[in-house]
């Protein structure tokens, strides 16, 4: 079934003003090596972040205005599009506001308050796991970035057309995907034991759901539909899992991110949350990079997704709900059922790539025991 040029149209306008919205990229800091290093000497309390230039928010803010998403003739569509233009909007406020008293209640509105069951869990997780071996030794930027192009050559025999590029980047911090590319902190150092995790979280979920996206008629599948952020990074830590095993270590991590967001929705200084996550046994590399990713730009809720998003994916796996749509592109788990109907219906096609750690028999045992009612604790290898 053909999808109607008035839909592909606005489809297309919407993807490539999602396009020139790089959040990942406007909202993290250009020089978080200098500053972790005046703040772990002690030359500072309170970090001062340098951002990237922002793009002219009022000629998008305009071209979004001028889409009408009643115009679309399928009805599914017109709700994806209209939703579309919607978080595209919040999106132009929060950039507007990047670095002010303003932009945290922007980043709430995007991505939400931490509420107090998850706040719970993260303490539960905490209090219950312990932070593991030490650690393992570890590979540098340049060789992340071979193993990551290495998966992507394998995808890359499977669909020709899949261009994604690695960059290592003095600018980056930590790991990124943005628009299907994988960005690397020059500075970034991963454990041998979870370089696997890592890659099949960024390659084998991110940039795979941007690059089948990519492929549908519909391209705001690439660029994310509205929301879909928590289960991405749900299928990333999924990903982590069936293909090693989550570990205590990364559990704690994810705990870790939601004490630091909701910290600073409690109008916390960047020292405090620090202080909040050494005085959970996290090292203070970690607990920088942590505070860090929530006090940027002003202050992030986004990282309490990680947690908040697996749990809800569980649900939908224990429930007996389908992996398969969720791998279509960057789609929410509220839109399941409507990216399933997309699909019934030839409106969108069947993806060209499914990620190879699906395949593996380790990960069907592992896939089949979340079904049969494993809990996140249990994925940790942890028993309560």
């Amino acid at each position: 079934m053909s999808v109607d040029e008035v839909d592909l149209a606005i489809d297309r306008e919407l993807a490539e003003l999602c396009g020139r919205l790089p959040l990942l990229h406007l909202l993290t800091p250009v020089n978080v090596t200098e500053t972790r290093h005046n703040f772990l000497e002690g030359a500072t309390d309170e970090p001062e972040f340098r951002y990237r230039e922002l793009p002219d928010l009022d000629a998008i803010s305009d071209e979004l205005a001028a889409i009408t998403p009643e115009t679309a003739t399928d009805p599914i569509l017109g709700h994806l599009i209209r939703d579309m233009q919607q978080e595209l909007q919040r999106r132009v406020e929060l950039l507007r506001d990047r670095n002010t008293e303003r932009f945290l209640m922007a980043a709430v509105e995007t991505y939400g308050l931490v509420d107090q069951g998850l706040l719970d869990l993260a303490y539960r997780i905490l209090d219950t796991v312990e932070p593991g071996p030490a650690t393992s030794p570890r590979l540098t930027a340049t060789q992340v970035a071979e193993r990551a192009r290495l998966e992507l050559s394998h995808y890359r025999t499977q669909f020709e057309e899949l261009s994604a590029r690695v960059n290592v980047s003095a600018t980056a911090a930590g790991v990124m995907v943005e628009n299907g590319d994988l960005y690397i902190g020059a500075d970034t150092t991963v454990s041998v034991t979870r370089i696997e995790q890592l890659i099949q979280h960024e390659v084998g979920v991110h940039v795979l759901t941007y690059v089948n996206g990519s492929a549908q008629p519909i391209r705001m599948l690439a660029a994310g539909l509205a929301g879909y952020e928590a289960t991405q990074e749900a299928l990333g830590v999924l990903a982590e899992h069936l293909t090693g095993g989550l570990t205590p270590g990364r559990l704690r991590v994810l705990a870790l991110r939601v004490l630091a967001a909701h910290s600073v929705t409690e109008h916390a200084s960047f020292s405090e949350t620090f202080k909040l996550l050494t005085d959970q046994r996290a090292g203070r590399y970690l607990a920088f990079m942590t505070s860090m990713r929530a006090h940027r730009s002003g202050g992030m809720t986004k990282d309490a997704l990680y947690l908040a998003g697996l749990t809800k994916l569980l649900e939908h796996l224990r429930e007996g709900g389908d992996l398969k749509p969720l791998f279509v592109g960057k789609i929410s788990l509220a839109y399941e059922p409507l990216i399933a109907e997309l699909l019934s219906r030839g409106v969108l096609v069947e993806p060209p790539l499914v990620p190879r750690f699906l395949a593996a028999e380790s990960a069907v045992e592992r896939l089949g025991r979340i079904r049969n009612g494993e809990d996140i604790f249990e994925l940790g290898g942890v028993t309560v």
